[in-house]
Protein backbone atom coordinates (compact mmCIF):
# COMPACT_ATOMS: atom_id res chain seq x y z
CA UNK A 1 0.00 0.00 0.00
CA UNK A 2 2.51 2.34 0.96
CA UNK A 3 4.84 1.99 -2.38
CA UNK A 4 1.59 2.20 -4.23
CA UNK A 5 1.18 5.61 -2.82
CA UNK A 6 4.06 6.81 -3.67
CA UNK A 7 3.10 6.00 -6.99
CA UNK A 8 -0.14 7.87 -7.65
CA UNK A 9 -0.36 10.67 -9.46
CA UNK A 10 -0.62 13.40 -6.54
CA UNK A 11 2.25 12.23 -4.93
CA UNK A 12 4.05 13.11 -8.05
CA UNK A 13 2.85 16.38 -8.29
CA UNK A 14 3.66 17.23 -4.64
CA UNK A 15 6.84 15.35 -4.94
CA UNK A 16 7.26 18.09 -7.80
CA UNK A 17 5.64 21.08 -6.17
CA UNK A 18 8.07 20.02 -2.91
CA UNK A 19 11.49 20.29 -5.33
CA UNK A 20 10.29 23.58 -6.65
CA UNK A 21 10.13 24.63 -3.07
CA UNK A 22 13.33 23.66 -2.18
CA UNK A 23 14.69 25.20 -5.46
CA UNK A 24 12.80 28.41 -5.03
CA UNK A 25 13.95 28.28 -1.10
CA UNK A 26 17.71 27.82 -1.84
CA UNK A 27 17.55 30.37 -4.19
CA UNK A 28 16.04 32.57 -1.92
CA UNK A 29 18.63 31.88 0.93
CA UNK A 30 21.41 32.31 -1.67
CA UNK A 31 19.58 35.68 -2.20
CA UNK A 32 19.45 36.47 1.54
CA UNK A 33 22.13 35.47 2.52
CA UNK A 34 24.44 37.80 0.25
CA UNK A 35 22.41 40.63 1.02
CA UNK A 36 23.10 39.69 5.14
CA UNK A 37 26.66 39.27 4.30
CA UNK A 38 27.06 42.43 1.94
CA UNK A 39 24.81 44.52 4.68
CA UNK A 40 27.20 43.21 7.26
CA UNK A 41 30.53 44.07 5.93
CA UNK A 42 29.25 47.20 5.00
CA UNK A 43 28.30 48.10 8.08
CA UNK A 44 31.49 47.26 9.70
CA UNK A 45 33.63 49.09 7.34
CA UNK A 46 31.04 52.37 7.94
CA UNK A 47 32.62 52.58 11.34
CA UNK A 48 35.73 51.57 10.58
CA UNK A 49 36.09 54.54 8.06
CA UNK A 50 34.33 56.83 11.13
CA UNK A 51 37.08 56.31 13.47
CA UNK A 52 40.01 56.29 10.98
CA UNK A 53 38.71 60.08 9.91
CA UNK A 54 38.36 61.05 13.34
CA UNK A 55 41.77 59.66 14.08
CA UNK A 56 43.17 61.59 10.86
CA UNK A 57 41.37 64.69 12.17
CA UNK A 58 43.21 64.53 15.62
CA UNK A 59 46.92 63.98 13.88
CA UNK A 60 46.35 67.16 11.34
CA UNK A 61 45.04 69.25 14.24
CA UNK A 62 47.49 68.70 16.68
CA UNK A 63 50.41 69.30 14.21
CA UNK A 64 53.50 69.57 14.55
CA UNK A 65 54.26 65.80 13.92
CA UNK A 66 55.13 64.56 17.31
CA UNK A 67 52.01 66.44 19.40
CA UNK A 68 49.97 64.87 16.04
CA UNK A 69 51.28 61.63 17.23
CA UNK A 70 50.73 61.78 20.10
CA UNK A 71 47.19 63.04 19.23
CA UNK A 72 46.14 60.01 17.46
CA UNK A 73 47.97 57.28 19.76
CA UNK A 74 45.80 58.88 22.64
CA UNK A 75 43.00 58.37 20.51
CA UNK A 76 43.47 54.63 19.62
CA UNK A 77 44.56 53.58 23.05
CA UNK A 78 41.16 55.58 24.51
CA UNK A 79 39.54 53.60 21.80
CA UNK A 80 40.60 50.13 22.88
CA UNK A 81 39.38 50.80 26.21
CA UNK A 82 36.26 51.73 25.18
CA UNK A 83 35.46 48.70 22.33
CA UNK A 84 35.00 45.48 22.15
CA UNK A 85 37.66 42.55 20.89
CA UNK A 86 36.33 42.99 17.83
CA UNK A 87 37.84 46.06 17.02
CA UNK A 88 41.47 46.46 15.66
CA UNK A 89 43.25 49.52 15.43
CA UNK A 90 46.98 50.69 13.95
CA UNK A 91 49.31 53.33 14.51
CA UNK A 92 52.35 52.95 12.96
CA UNK A 93 55.52 54.91 11.39
CA UNK A 94 57.41 53.30 8.78
CA UNK A 95 57.96 50.15 9.75
CA UNK A 96 57.42 50.94 13.19
CA UNK A 97 54.61 50.09 15.32
CA UNK A 98 52.90 53.29 17.76
CA UNK A 99 50.03 51.95 19.11
CA UNK A 100 47.04 49.57 18.40
CA UNK A 101 46.63 45.98 18.70
CA UNK A 102 47.93 44.50 15.00
CA UNK A 103 51.49 44.20 14.44
CA UNK A 104 52.76 46.61 11.99
CA UNK A 105 51.29 46.10 7.86
CA UNK A 106 52.03 47.28 4.67
CA UNK A 107 51.10 51.07 4.19
CA UNK A 108 48.16 50.27 1.77
CA UNK A 109 45.37 53.13 1.15
CA UNK A 110 41.89 52.48 1.06
CA UNK A 111 39.78 49.12 1.89
CA UNK A 112 41.37 46.28 3.07
CA UNK A 113 40.75 42.44 4.16
CA UNK A 114 43.44 39.84 5.43
CA UNK A 115 44.29 37.29 7.69
CA UNK A 116 44.69 37.96 11.85
CA UNK A 117 48.54 37.24 11.93
CA UNK A 118 49.70 34.54 12.82
CA UNK A 119 52.70 36.09 15.14
CA UNK A 120 48.74 37.15 17.53
CA UNK A 121 47.50 33.69 16.71
CA UNK A 122 47.31 32.99 20.67
CA UNK A 123 44.47 35.65 20.43
CA UNK A 124 40.88 34.38 20.37
CA UNK A 125 40.91 36.39 16.95
CA UNK A 126 43.08 33.56 15.86
CA UNK A 127 41.97 32.56 11.88
CA UNK A 128 39.36 35.11 11.44
CA UNK A 129 39.60 37.89 8.82
CA UNK A 130 39.93 41.62 9.17
CA UNK A 131 37.97 44.08 7.32
CA UNK A 132 39.13 48.10 7.38
CA UNK A 133 40.77 50.99 6.06
CA UNK A 134 44.08 52.51 6.24
CA UNK A 135 44.88 55.94 5.61
CA UNK A 136 48.58 57.81 5.22
CA UNK A 137 48.41 60.40 7.85
CA UNK A 138 52.00 62.45 6.78
CA UNK A 139 55.32 62.52 7.58
CA UNK A 140 55.41 58.55 6.58
CA UNK A 141 52.77 58.22 9.89
CA UNK A 142 49.87 55.51 8.87
CA UNK A 143 46.73 54.57 10.53
CA UNK A 144 44.51 51.55 10.33
CA UNK A 145 40.93 50.88 11.35
CA UNK A 146 39.43 47.21 11.50
CA UNK A 147 36.52 44.97 12.12
CA UNK A 148 36.75 41.44 12.92
CA UNK A 149 34.02 39.36 10.65
CA UNK A 150 33.24 36.28 12.54
CA UNK A 151 30.29 38.54 14.26
CA UNK A 152 29.17 38.50 10.20
CA UNK A 153 30.05 34.95 9.88
CA UNK A 154 28.24 33.84 12.66
CA UNK A 155 24.98 36.31 11.96
CA UNK A 156 25.28 34.71 8.50
CA UNK A 157 25.23 30.98 9.83
CA UNK A 158 22.55 31.97 12.19
CA UNK A 159 20.68 32.89 9.34
CA UNK A 160 21.61 29.74 7.07
CA UNK A 161 20.42 27.49 10.16
CA UNK A 162 16.87 29.12 10.42
CA UNK A 163 16.43 28.95 6.48
CA UNK A 164 17.37 24.70 7.06
CA UNK A 165 15.06 24.64 9.79
CA UNK A 166 12.11 26.37 7.31
CA UNK A 167 13.45 24.27 4.70
CA UNK A 168 12.58 21.15 6.21
CA UNK A 169 9.42 22.19 7.80
CA UNK A 170 8.46 23.05 4.85
CA UNK A 171 10.10 19.23 3.45
CA UNK A 172 8.21 17.70 5.64
CA UNK A 173 4.99 19.12 5.50
CA UNK A 174 5.03 19.07 1.90
CA UNK A 175 5.43 15.07 2.32
CA UNK A 176 3.02 14.39 4.30
CA UNK A 177 0.97 16.47 2.20
CA UNK A 178 1.36 14.17 -0.73
CA UNK A 179 1.03 11.23 1.61
CA UNK A 180 -2.41 12.28 2.91
CA UNK A 181 -3.38 13.92 -0.87
CA UNK A 182 -2.51 10.28 -2.28
CA UNK A 183 -4.23 7.98 0.26
CA UNK A 184 -7.66 10.16 -0.29
CA UNK A 185 -6.84 9.87 -4.14
CA UNK A 186 -6.69 6.09 -3.34
CA UNK A 187 -9.36 5.87 -2.21
CA UNK A 188 -11.76 7.45 -4.21
CA UNK A 189 -10.07 5.39 -7.21
CA UNK A 190 -10.41 2.09 -5.18
CA UNK A 191 -14.15 3.07 -4.57
CA UNK A 192 -14.68 3.83 -8.43
CA UNK A 193 -12.65 0.50 -9.16
CA UNK A 194 -14.76 -1.15 -7.17
CA UNK A 195 -17.99 -0.17 -8.55
CA UNK A 196 -16.77 -0.68 -12.49
CA UNK A 197 -16.08 -3.93 -11.29
CA UNK A 198 -19.05 -4.88 -9.24
CA UNK A 199 -21.31 -3.19 -12.95
CA UNK A 200 -18.79 -5.19 -14.96
CA UNK A 201 -20.31 -8.20 -13.01
CA UNK A 202 -24.04 -7.57 -13.88
CA UNK A 203 -25.00 -5.14 -10.96
CA UNK A 204 -26.17 -2.58 -13.55
CA UNK A 205 -27.79 -0.24 -10.55
CA UNK A 206 -24.04 0.26 -8.67
CA UNK A 207 -23.09 4.16 -9.15
CA UNK A 208 -20.13 5.55 -8.24
CA UNK A 209 -20.05 7.24 -4.82
CA UNK A 210 -19.80 11.03 -4.98
CA UNK A 211 -18.65 12.90 -1.85
CA UNK A 212 -20.06 16.39 -3.01
CA UNK A 213 -16.48 18.55 -2.99
CA UNK A 214 -17.45 19.19 -6.52
CA UNK A 215 -13.87 18.43 -7.42
CA UNK A 216 -12.10 16.63 -10.61
CA UNK A 217 -12.99 13.27 -9.24
CA UNK A 218 -16.45 14.20 -8.40
CA UNK A 219 -17.14 15.31 -12.29
CA UNK A 220 -15.32 12.35 -13.30
CA UNK A 221 -18.19 10.19 -11.05
CA UNK A 222 -21.10 12.24 -12.27
CA UNK A 223 -19.76 12.07 -15.38
CA UNK A 224 -19.35 8.28 -15.41
CA UNK A 225 -23.09 7.94 -13.36
CA UNK A 226 -24.71 9.47 -16.31
CA UNK A 227 -22.64 7.52 -18.63
CA UNK A 228 -24.02 4.54 -16.50
CA UNK A 229 -27.57 5.49 -16.35
CA UNK A 230 -27.94 6.28 -19.86
CA UNK A 231 -26.14 2.92 -20.94
CA UNK A 232 -29.01 1.71 -17.87
CA UNK A 233 -31.79 3.01 -19.79
CA UNK A 234 -29.99 1.00 -23.23
CA UNK A 235 -30.05 -2.04 -22.25
CA UNK A 236 -33.62 -1.98 -20.33
CA UNK A 237 -34.57 -0.39 -24.15
CA UNK A 238 -33.01 -3.18 -25.25
CA UNK A 239 -34.63 -5.97 -23.28
CA UNK A 240 -37.98 -4.29 -23.74
CA UNK A 241 -37.62 -4.18 -27.85
CA UNK A 242 -36.05 -7.70 -27.90
CA UNK A 243 -39.29 -8.77 -25.66
CA UNK A 244 -41.62 -6.72 -27.70
CA UNK A 245 -40.09 -7.77 -31.43
CA UNK A 246 -40.61 -11.83 -30.46
CA UNK A 247 -44.34 -10.54 -29.54
CA UNK A 248 -45.26 -8.30 -32.55
CA UNK A 249 -43.34 -10.28 -35.05
CA UNK A 250 -44.69 -13.74 -33.74
CA UNK A 251 -48.41 -12.64 -34.30
CA UNK A 252 -47.66 -11.44 -38.36
CA UNK A 253 -45.27 -14.60 -38.85
CA UNK A 254 -48.06 -16.61 -37.47
CA UNK A 255 -50.63 -15.25 -39.72
CA UNK A 256 -48.63 -15.63 -42.64
CA UNK A 257 -47.97 -19.13 -41.81
CA UNK A 258 -51.84 -19.92 -41.07
CA UNK A 259 -52.72 -17.64 -44.96
CA UNK A 260 -49.91 -20.43 -46.86
CA UNK A 261 -51.10 -23.55 -44.55
CA UNK A 262 -54.45 -22.86 -45.42
CA UNK A 263 -53.74 -22.37 -49.20
CA UNK A 264 -51.46 -25.18 -49.59
CA UNK A 265 -54.42 -27.66 -47.64
CA UNK A 266 -57.77 -25.34 -48.28
CA UNK A 267 -57.50 -23.43 -51.91
CA UNK A 268 -59.19 -25.17 -54.50
CA UNK A 269 -59.12 -22.31 -56.92
CA UNK A 270 -56.28 -20.52 -58.29
CA UNK A 271 -58.46 -17.25 -57.03
CA UNK A 272 -58.24 -18.29 -53.41
CA UNK A 273 -54.60 -19.32 -54.11
CA UNK A 274 -54.35 -15.60 -55.23
CA UNK A 275 -55.94 -14.39 -51.79
CA UNK A 276 -53.71 -16.37 -49.69
CA UNK A 277 -50.77 -15.06 -52.02
CA UNK A 278 -52.02 -11.62 -51.74
CA UNK A 279 -52.37 -12.20 -47.80
CA UNK A 280 -49.50 -13.25 -47.19
CA UNK A 281 -47.56 -10.30 -49.39
CA UNK A 282 -49.66 -8.11 -47.27
CA UNK A 283 -48.56 -9.54 -43.86
CA UNK A 284 -44.59 -9.26 -45.55
CA UNK A 285 -45.09 -5.38 -46.20
CA UNK A 286 -46.28 -5.04 -42.58
CA UNK A 287 -43.10 -6.90 -41.38
CA UNK A 288 -41.01 -5.12 -44.10
CA UNK A 289 -42.68 -1.82 -42.42
CA UNK A 290 -41.91 -2.64 -38.98
CA UNK A 291 -38.26 -3.12 -39.71
CA UNK A 292 -37.87 -0.08 -41.92
CA UNK A 293 -39.20 1.94 -38.97
CA UNK A 294 -36.75 0.04 -36.44
CA UNK A 295 -34.07 1.12 -38.80
CA UNK A 296 -34.71 5.32 -39.20
CA UNK A 297 -35.04 5.27 -35.25
CA UNK A 298 -31.64 3.78 -35.39
CA UNK A 299 -30.26 6.03 -37.45
CA UNK A 300 -31.81 9.11 -36.48
CA UNK A 301 -31.30 8.16 -32.87
CA UNK A 302 -27.26 7.54 -34.07
CA UNK A 303 -27.48 11.11 -35.80
CA UNK A 304 -26.78 10.26 -39.03
CA UNK A 305 -29.65 12.64 -39.74
CA UNK A 306 -28.06 15.53 -38.86
CA UNK A 307 -25.84 16.97 -41.51
CA UNK A 308 -29.26 17.21 -43.27
CA UNK A 309 -30.56 20.04 -41.08
CA UNK A 310 -30.85 23.08 -42.41
CA UNK A 311 -32.91 26.56 -41.59
CA UNK A 312 -36.99 25.60 -42.06
CA UNK A 313 -40.25 27.19 -41.56
CA UNK A 314 -42.42 25.38 -39.28
CA UNK A 315 -45.09 27.44 -40.58
CA UNK A 316 -45.01 25.81 -44.33
CA UNK A 317 -44.29 22.41 -43.15
CA UNK A 318 -47.45 21.94 -41.56
CA UNK A 319 -49.30 23.55 -43.67
CA UNK A 320 -47.86 20.96 -46.41
CA UNK A 321 -48.69 18.21 -43.27
CA UNK A 322 -52.73 20.02 -43.51
CA UNK A 323 -52.60 19.28 -47.46
CA UNK A 324 -51.83 15.86 -47.11
CA UNK A 325 -54.13 15.01 -43.68
CA UNK A 326 -57.25 17.77 -44.97
CA UNK A 327 -59.21 14.86 -46.72
CA UNK A 328 -58.84 11.99 -44.45
CA UNK A 329 -60.03 14.53 -41.72
CA UNK A 330 -62.83 15.36 -43.65
CA UNK A 331 -63.41 11.96 -44.18
CA UNK A 332 -63.12 10.92 -40.55
CA UNK A 333 -65.51 13.60 -39.22
CA UNK A 334 -63.25 15.50 -37.43
CA UNK A 335 -63.52 19.32 -37.27
CA UNK A 336 -60.37 20.25 -37.23
CA UNK A 337 -59.15 24.00 -36.00
CA UNK A 338 -55.65 25.36 -36.95
CA UNK A 339 -53.80 28.57 -35.65
CA UNK A 340 -49.85 28.66 -37.50
CA UNK A 341 -47.74 32.32 -37.02
CA UNK A 342 -45.73 33.22 -39.78
CA UNK A 343 -41.99 32.81 -40.47
CA UNK A 344 -41.62 30.07 -37.64
CA UNK A 345 -37.89 29.37 -38.39
CA UNK A 346 -35.73 26.94 -36.74
CA UNK A 347 -32.82 24.46 -37.67
CA UNK A 348 -34.20 21.23 -38.71
CA UNK A 349 -34.19 18.10 -40.89
CA UNK A 350 -37.43 18.97 -43.33
CA UNK A 351 -38.30 15.02 -43.76
CA UNK A 352 -38.17 13.88 -40.70
CA UNK A 353 -40.13 16.80 -38.87
CA UNK A 354 -42.82 16.05 -41.67
CA UNK A 355 -42.75 12.46 -40.77
CA UNK A 356 -43.12 13.40 -37.09
CA UNK A 357 -46.11 15.90 -37.34
CA UNK A 358 -47.88 13.00 -39.70
CA UNK A 359 -47.55 10.54 -37.42
CA UNK A 360 -49.00 12.74 -34.56
CA UNK A 361 -51.78 13.99 -36.84
CA UNK A 362 -52.10 10.28 -37.64
CA UNK A 363 -52.69 8.96 -34.17
CA UNK A 364 -54.91 11.81 -33.06
CA UNK A 365 -56.82 10.45 -36.07
CA UNK A 366 -56.88 6.66 -35.05
CA UNK A 367 -57.24 7.37 -31.58
CA UNK A 368 -59.96 9.26 -31.49
CA UNK A 369 -64.25 9.17 -31.79
CA UNK A 370 -65.60 11.01 -35.62
CA UNK A 371 -67.14 14.05 -34.55
CA UNK A 372 -64.63 15.10 -31.79
CA UNK A 373 -62.46 18.02 -32.95
CA UNK A 374 -58.99 18.40 -33.58
CA UNK A 375 -56.82 21.43 -33.10
CA UNK A 376 -52.94 22.27 -34.71
CA UNK A 377 -51.43 25.49 -33.26
CA UNK A 378 -47.30 26.61 -33.89
CA UNK A 379 -46.83 30.02 -31.99
CA UNK A 380 -43.81 32.01 -31.30
CA UNK A 381 -42.85 33.16 -28.11
CA UNK A 382 -39.77 34.96 -27.09
CA UNK A 383 -37.11 32.35 -27.44
CA UNK A 384 -39.16 29.59 -28.45
CA UNK A 385 -41.74 28.23 -30.91
CA UNK A 386 -44.32 25.73 -29.64
CA UNK A 387 -46.25 22.78 -31.67
CA UNK A 388 -49.46 21.76 -30.44
CA UNK A 389 -51.70 19.10 -31.25
CA UNK A 390 -54.83 18.60 -29.53
CA UNK A 391 -57.99 16.17 -29.69
CA UNK A 392 -60.69 15.00 -27.31
CA UNK A 393 -60.14 11.64 -27.32
CA UNK A 394 -59.54 8.65 -24.48
CA UNK A 395 -56.03 10.57 -23.53
CA UNK A 396 -53.29 8.75 -21.97
CA UNK A 397 -53.32 8.22 -18.80
CA UNK A 398 -50.13 9.93 -16.55
CA UNK A 399 -48.41 6.87 -15.62
CA UNK A 400 -48.12 5.71 -19.68
CA UNK A 401 -46.72 9.51 -21.02
CA UNK A 402 -43.08 8.69 -20.60
CA UNK A 403 -43.83 4.64 -21.79
CA UNK A 404 -45.69 5.63 -25.23
CA UNK A 405 -42.28 6.86 -26.44
CA UNK A 406 -40.30 3.25 -26.41
CA UNK A 407 -40.06 0.85 -29.10
CA UNK A 408 -43.36 -1.52 -29.71
CA UNK A 409 -45.09 -0.35 -26.33
CA UNK A 410 -48.88 -1.05 -26.70
CA UNK A 411 -51.03 0.41 -24.27
CA UNK A 412 -53.57 -2.49 -25.18
CA UNK A 413 -52.07 -5.97 -23.84
CA UNK A 414 -53.61 -7.93 -26.41
CA UNK A 415 -51.99 -5.74 -29.41
CA UNK A 416 -55.31 -6.82 -31.54
CA UNK A 417 -55.45 -3.45 -33.36
CA UNK A 418 -53.53 -2.69 -36.07
CA UNK A 419 -49.87 -1.21 -35.53
CA UNK A 420 -46.77 -1.55 -34.61
CA UNK A 421 -46.17 1.11 -31.41
CA UNK A 422 -43.11 2.64 -33.57
CA UNK A 423 -44.90 5.72 -34.55
CA UNK A 424 -44.76 7.59 -31.04
CA UNK A 425 -40.86 6.20 -31.09
CA UNK A 426 -40.06 7.57 -34.11
CA UNK A 427 -41.89 10.50 -32.87
CA UNK A 428 -39.31 10.87 -29.79
CA UNK A 429 -36.04 10.07 -31.80
CA UNK A 430 -36.73 12.95 -34.23
CA UNK A 431 -37.73 15.28 -31.40
CA UNK A 432 -34.29 14.10 -29.65
CA UNK A 433 -32.44 14.57 -32.85
CA UNK A 434 -33.95 18.06 -32.98
CA UNK A 435 -33.19 18.67 -29.02
CA UNK A 436 -36.87 19.48 -28.57
CA UNK A 437 -39.12 19.28 -25.67
CA UNK A 438 -41.75 16.91 -26.01
CA UNK A 439 -44.54 17.01 -23.36
CA UNK A 440 -47.75 15.02 -23.19
CA UNK A 441 -50.48 16.35 -21.47
CA UNK A 442 -54.10 16.28 -20.25
CA UNK A 443 -56.90 18.01 -22.73
CA UNK A 444 -59.55 17.62 -20.25
CA UNK A 445 -60.72 15.53 -21.96
CA UNK A 446 -57.94 13.89 -24.80
CA UNK A 447 -54.21 14.56 -24.81
CA UNK A 448 -51.91 17.02 -25.53
CA UNK A 449 -49.25 16.99 -27.24
CA UNK A 450 -46.79 20.02 -27.49
CA UNK A 451 -43.55 20.43 -28.32
CA UNK A 452 -41.06 23.22 -27.98
CA UNK A 453 -38.65 24.62 -30.55
CA UNK A 454 -35.49 26.99 -30.02
CA UNK A 455 -36.37 29.55 -32.30
CA UNK A 456 -34.68 31.25 -34.88
CA UNK A 457 -34.19 35.31 -34.38
CA UNK A 458 -35.57 37.01 -37.43
CA UNK A 459 -32.61 39.22 -38.12
CA UNK A 460 -30.79 35.70 -38.06
CA UNK A 461 -32.77 34.39 -41.18
CA UNK A 462 -30.45 34.48 -44.55
CA UNK A 463 -33.53 36.97 -47.15
CA UNK A 464 -32.65 33.82 -49.45
CA UNK A 465 -35.04 31.89 -47.23
CA UNK A 466 -37.32 34.60 -46.30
Amino acid sequence: MRLRLLQTESFRLAAIYAGLFLVSTLFLMALVFLAVSHAFEADLLRASTDDLAAIGRAYVEAEPRGKALHEAKEMIDDRLLATDSADVFLLQSGRKKIAGNLPPIPLNSGEQRFPYPIALGGSAMAGHTILGRGMTLGHGDYAFVGRDLQAARDAEKDVFAAFAVVLAAGLLVAAAGGTLLSRSFVKRVDAITATCRSIMTGNLGERIPVSGSRNELDQLGATINEMLDRINALMESLRQVSNDIAHDLRTPLTHLRQKLERARLAAPSLDQYGEAVDGAIDDCDELIAMFGALLRIAQIEAGVRRSAMRLVDLSEILRNVLSLYTPLLDDSGHPFRVELDENLWINGDRQLLLRMFANLLDNAIRHTSSGTPITLSALRSADRTVVTIADQGAGIPPSDREKVFQRFFRRESSRTTPGSGLGLSLVGAIAELHECRIVLSDNAPGLRVSIEFSAVKLQEVPRAAE
